[in-house]
């Protein structure tokens, strides 16, 4: 191995832990969001309204993933959504990332939800794979 090759590598390796604690911290603020947003009276009716909407248009997004993706793991997750103020998902989270919770969180960028109390909005929704049915919870950010 030549030394550029070395060196390349070893900053490569380097970097990974950085991106981990940074998806980490991302994901600790998007809970943190959600939770607070959940616990005003405007973000709890807008979860509720949110974890319908999500069911009535996700349920074949799940099995789809169930399908697609190789060793397909059913185990629950929470999926954190940032709506912005038209309604749109602009981005998606996951947590645990299994197999099909990180093929869900994928296909929701561009998901014309519901208008939001406020633009940049998280709700959490619990995705109950066994029950096949999904939790809201929301929150803001």
């Amino acid at each position: 191995m030549s030394r550029s090759t070395f060196a390349t590598a070893v900053v490569v390796l380097l970097l990974i832990p950085i991106s981990s604690t940074l998806a980490q911290d991302e994901l600790a603020a998007a809970e943190s969001a959600a939770k607070a947003g959940a616990e005003t009276a405007e973000g709890k009716k807008f979860e509720e309204a949110l974890g319908s909407a999500f069911g009535r248009a996700h349920g074949s997004t799940i099995q789809s993933c169930a399908k697609e993706v190789k060793r397909a793991d059913l185990s629950d997750f929470d999926l954190f959504l940032r709506i912005d103020e038209g309604g749109t998902v602009d981005q998606a989270l996951v947590k645990p990332a299994s197999t099909i919770a990180t093929c869900v969180r994928d296909k929701m960028p561009g998901w014309k939800a519901l208008a939001p109390p406020h633009a940049g909005f998280w709700v959490k929704v619990g995705v109950n794979l066994k029950s096949k049915g999904a939790q809201p919870s929301s929150a803001c950010g």
